[in-house]
C-alpha cells in the first residue's frame, strides 16, 4: 500500500561571503505545463529527460510500476501506464498518447542516448520484471512479466527493436539503473543496465555496441564479476588514465578501466566504500562523480536508499600507483546529519549558477501540497575540503521521489527539476528554477569519431589561471534517472571563460578562448 508522506554558513577568506541557502528558488509548473493530469495516479520510478525530436528542447519520459491492484492507483481508475512527452518550447508538454514507450511495466529507470550515431537519441527503459508470480489482472500481468526494452528513433518517431538488439534479454530481470558509456573507446555507445540483488542471481550486464543497434553481452569478457549487484551507477575517469571508471552503488565497488578493455576491481578500496546497513533497507543507491573542491579531481556523492539516510561524501586525494585514494570527508563537508526519509537519487548541479556545484537528494519538505527538494549548497572550499549548507533542517525530510533528473527544459540557464512520484496523496512535478539569475554556460560536444553526444568528454572551465569547475559529459548517473548530455557551469559574476574540452579516450585537447557566458556553447570534434 502506498503512504503520503541548520548548519551555521562558514565564511572563507579566498570566497565572497555566501547568500543563504534559501537563495534556492522553484516554481511548481506540474499543471502549469500540462504534465499533472497525463501523470495522476502514476506509480512513478523512472524519468529520464532527452530531445528526442532534434528540435533542441529537452523532452521527457516517465515511467512507474503498474503491477499493483487496481485501487492503488486513485485518482485513476486502475495501473497509469508509462508515458512520453514532446516539449512544446512554450512551458508546456504534449503527451504522446501512441508510442511504443507507452507500456504497463515494472519500469526502474530510463534513459535517452544516441546508440547509432544519427543525431537522434534511442530510450531505453529499463524494467523490473518477475519470472514468478504473474497476476491474472491485465495490465498488471503484461507489467509484471514486461523485460527491458530498447527503442529506435527514427525521425523523431520510436519503434521497439528490443527482441533483436541483443541488450534487453529474457535472462535480464531486475533491470535498475541503466549506463551508457564507451567503454571500449570505439565511438560507439555501450550499455550498462545493473540488476539489483532481488533475485536468485544478480547480475550487471555490459552491452558491446557492435553497430546497427545490435549489442552482444561482453559482461564475462570485460572482467566484471558474477552475481554483480547494484541499483545506480556513475561514470568517470578517477585514475586519469583517459578510460571510463565506474562505480556501483548497493554492492559498493568501484572498477578502473584498462587498456585491454576489461575493469579491474582494486583491492585496497574494498574497504574504502564498504557499507555496514542499518537494517534490511538500508541500501546505497545513487551515486555521482563530480569536483566539489575545483582541484580538477572527480570526487563521490553516494545517497541512501533507507529511512534513516546517511548520505556520504568521498574526497579524491589523487592518483597513486594507477588506483585513486578516496576519503570520507562526510562530516567534514555537515552532510552527516542523518535525513529521515529515503534518498534515492543524487546529482551534483549548481542550482543558484553561483560558480560552486551543490548536492541535491530526491528527498523532500512537503507543506500544504508545496514541494522543497532536499539541496545542500556549497558554501566553498577550505583547506581543499568543501563545505555545505542544507536548504532546510534535515530533520524537517518527510518526502521523497525515487527518480529526479535535471534538466533546463525551458532553456532560461537555470536547472529545472523533473521528481517523479511514487506515493497516493502525491504527484509527480515539474519544478522551475527561478534563482536570481547568474551567468552560466551550458557545453555540449558532438563527436564524429568518438559517440555524437559526446559523452566521457572532460570539460574544464577557466577563468585566467583560475580553474572553475571541470565536469565529464555523461547521462544515468544517479539512480533511475537520465540527464541531457550537457555539462552545465555556473558561472557568478564572471562574463567570459575559457574552455578546454579532452575527447574520450583523446590526448590532444580541444580549446575554446574567451567564451561568453549565458549561451549553449556547441563543440565539434
Amino acid at each position: 500500500m502506498r503512504i503520503a508522506i541548520l548548519l551555521p554558513a562558514i565564511l572563507f577568506s579566498a570566497i565572497p561571503a555566501a547568500e543563504p541557502a534559501s537563495s534556492f528558488q522553484f516554481e511548481d509548473v506540474t499543471e502549469k505545463a500540462g504534465l499533472k493530469d497525463p501523470l495522476a495516479g502514476l506509480m512513478g520510478h523512472g524519468g529520464a529527460w532527452g530531445d528526442y525530436d532534434g528540435d533542441g528542447r529537452p523532452d521527457c519520459f516517465v515511467g512507474g510500476f503498474c503491477d499493483r491492484p487496481a485501487a492503488e492507483y486513485k485518482p485513476a481508475a486502475g495501473p497509469v501506464a508509462s508515458a512520453l512527452f514532446r516539449n512544446r518550447g512554450d512551458g508546456t508538454f504534449e503527451h504522446i498518447r501512441t508510442s511504443p514507450a507507452t507500456t504497463f511495466a515494472r519500469t526502474s529507470g530510463a534513459v535517452f542516448a544516441d546508440l547509432d550515431n544519427d543525431g537522434r537519441p534511442e530510450l531505453y527503459i529499463a524494467n523490473n520484471a518477475k519470472p514468478k508470480g504473474r497476476k491474472a489482472d491485465e495490465p498488471q500481468a503484461s507489467a509484471l512479466a514486461r523485460h527491458s526494452l530498447l527503442l529506435r528513433n527514427t525521425g523523431g518517431a520510436f519503434t521497439d527493436i528490443s527482441q533483436d538488439s541483443g541488450a534487453c534479454p529474457g535472462s535480464l530481470f531486475t533491470a535498475r539503473n541503466v549506463l551508457p558509456f564507451d567503454y571500449d573507446l570505439d565511438g560507439d555507445l555501450d550499455l550498462l543496465v545493473v540488476e539489483d540483488k532481488f533475485t536468485r542471481q544478480p547480475r550487471t550486464a555490459l552491452f558491446r555496441n557492435v553497430g546497427g543497434l545490435r549489442f552482444q553481452d561482453v559482461t564475462k569478457e570485460a572482467g566484471l564479476p558474477e552475481n554483480l549487484f547494484a541499483l545506480g551507477a556513475a561514470v568517470a575517469d578517477v585514475n586519469e588514465d583517459g578510460r571510463p571508471d565506474l562505480f556501483l552503488p548497493h554492492s559498493n565497488r568501484l572498477f578502473l578501466s584498462a587498456k585491454d578493455g576489461t575493469f579491474r576491481e582494486p583491492a585496497e578500496l574494498r574497504d574504502t566504500f564498504a557499507w555496514k546497513p542499518l537494517d534490511g533497507e538500508d541500501w546505497p543507491c545513487g551515486a555521482h562523480f563530480a569536483d566539489l573542491n575545483a582541484d580538477g579531481r572527480f570526487d563521490l556523492v553516494l545517497s541512501i536508499h533507507g529511512v534513516k539516510a546517511r548520505n556520504q561524501v568521498w574526497l579524491n586525494e589523487g592518483v597513486k600507483d594507477s588506483v585513486p585514494r578516496f576519503r570520507n570527508i562526510t562530516r567534514e563537508a555537515a552532510l552527516g546529519d542523518i535525513v529521515p526519509v529515503r534518498c534515492p537519487h543524487v546529482e551534483v548541479q549548481d542550482f543558484d549558477n553561483d560558480g560552486r556545484p551543490d548536492i541535491y537528494f530526491s528527498a523532500a519538505k512537503l507543506e500544504k501540497g508545496r514541494v522543497t527538494p532536499l539541496i545542500f549548497r556549497n558554501l566553498g572550499v577550505r583547506g581543499g575540503i568543501p563545505r555545505f549548507e542544507p536548504n532546510f533542517a534535515v530533520n524537517e525530510a518527510n518526502a521523497y521521489f525515487p527518480a529526479g533528473p535535471t534538466a533546463d527544459f525551458d532553456g532560461d540557464g537555470r536547472l529545472d527539476l523533473l521528481l517523479v512520484n511514487w506515493f497516493a496523496g502525491n504527484h509527480t512535478r515539474l519544478l522551475r528554477n527561478v534563482a536570481s539569475p547568474r551567468n552560466w554556460l551550458d557545453v555540449r560536444v558532438v563527436g564524429k569519431t568518438v559517440n555524437r553526444d559526446g559523452i566521457g568528454s572532460r570539460i574544464e572551465v577557466r577563468s585566467g589561471d583560475k580553474l572553475l569547475g571541470v565536469q565529464e559529459i555523461a547521462t544515468g548517473f544517479g539512480y533511475a534517472s537520465g540527464q541531457m548530455p550537457i555539462a552545465h557551469f555556473g558561472l557568478g559574476d564572471v562574463a567570459a571563460v575559457d574552455v578546454t574540452i579532452l575527447l574520450p579516450g583523446g590526448t590532444k585537447p580541444i580549446l575554446r578562448r574567451d567564451v561568453r557566458a549565458n549561451q549553449l556553447l556547441i563543440v565539434n570534434e
